[in-house]
C-alpha cells in the first residue's frame, strides 16, 4: 500500500464520525411538530372542485379559506370513517369507495 493511499486511509478513519441514533431520534420528533407540504396528483375535475369549494368558503364569510383546509378538512373526515376499521375493512372501504366512483 502505498504512504499517500495510508495517509488518507487513517485520515478517514480518524474524522469519521460514529452514528448516533439518538441524533436520528431527535430530527424525527422535531420533524412531527408543525407541518409538510406533499404533492398530490389530481384529476382536473377533483381539483376544480377543491378550488370551486374554498371559493364558496370565501364567498360565505371564511376569508383565509384555502385548498389546504379544504383537503386537510377530507382527511379529518376518511380519519373519522376509518378510524375503527381493521386493515381489511379499510381495503374494502376503499374498495366500495372506487366502485361507486366508476358506476356514477
Amino acid at each position: 500500500m502505498s504512504d499517500k493511499k495510508r495517509r488518507l486511509l487513517e485520515q478517514a478513519e480518524a474524522t469519521a464520525r460514529a452514528p448516533e441514533p439518538s441524533r436520528l431520534l431527535e430530527a424525527d420528533a422535531k420533524r412531527k411538530k408543525g407541518y409538510r407540504v406533499v404533492a398530490v396528483s389530481l384529476y382536473t375535475p377533483e381539483a376544480e372542485w377543491i378550488d370551486y369549494i374554498t371559493q364558496l368558503l370565501q364567498r360565505a364569510g371564511n376569508p383565509k379559506a384555502n385548498r389546504s383546509l379544504v383537503v386537510r378538512e377530507a382527511i379529518a373526515r376518511l380519519q373519522e370513517d376509518l378510524d375503527d376499521k381493521s386493515p381489511d375493512e379499510a381495503l374494502n372501504y376503499f374498495i366500495k369507495r372506487q366502485a361507486r366512483r366508476v358506476t356514477n
